[in-house]
């Protein structure tokens, strides 16, 4: 009988010492992750990054933005492209009316596109975007895509325009007049 009693309390009290742990809320996490990323500490933010999305209880906000910022992690700095589909697809996929969503269907044909030189997917993939957000802010970004699809950035005369208008003046400017 005895024993029965010190076994249960102390299960108790390692349960009350769990609780009264202090764990991190996924804001937090978010922001740790964060810092690592800005300090190029790329895996370590992924690792914490997904810390939020194996806790209960987190927003579709919350998740949706970490789901993309992995994406975006894997496609620009770790040059993991199937990682960074299926981040963007999950956000696509399951969180399409947030913010997020458009965003996340448009990088998954830019990928398709831009890096692994699969046109078919791309195009697939952006007129997926079209049907789902035919009124949406990057549309006309969509179609430029689709309009070039596959060719050389040095040859679409627009670009040209366009690095040239960039491009500062050999001149200068007198800004005192």
């Amino acid at each position: 009988m005895r024993s029965r009693v010190l076994l249960v309390s102390t299960v108790l009290l390692g349960l009350l010492l769990f609780a009264c742990g202090e764990s991190q809320s996924p804001d937090q996490i978010w922001s740790e992750a964060r810092k690592l990323s800005e300090n190029e500490e790329h895996r370590a933010a992924l690792e914490t990054y997904q810390q939020i999305l194996e806790m209960e209880a987190v927003s579709d906000t919350l998740l949706a933005k970490t789901h993309f910022t992995m994406a975006d992690i894997y496609l620009n700095k770790r040059k993991k492209f199937q990682q960074a589909l299926d981040h963007y697809r999950t956000v696509s996929e399951n969180y399409g009316a947030s913010r997020w969503g458009p965003k996340a269907q448009f990088m998954i044909g830019y990928v398709y596109a831009n890096h692994i030189h699969d046109y078919d997917k791309a195009k697939t993939e952006y007129q997926t975007f079209l049907d789902i957000y035919p009124t949406h802010e990057l549309v006309e970004a969509v179609n430029f895509e689709l309009n070039y699809l596959g060719e050389d950035l040095d040859k679409i005369d627009q670009l040209k325009f366009l690095q040239s208008a960039e491009m500062p003046s050999e001149q200068g400017t007198d800004d005192a007049n």
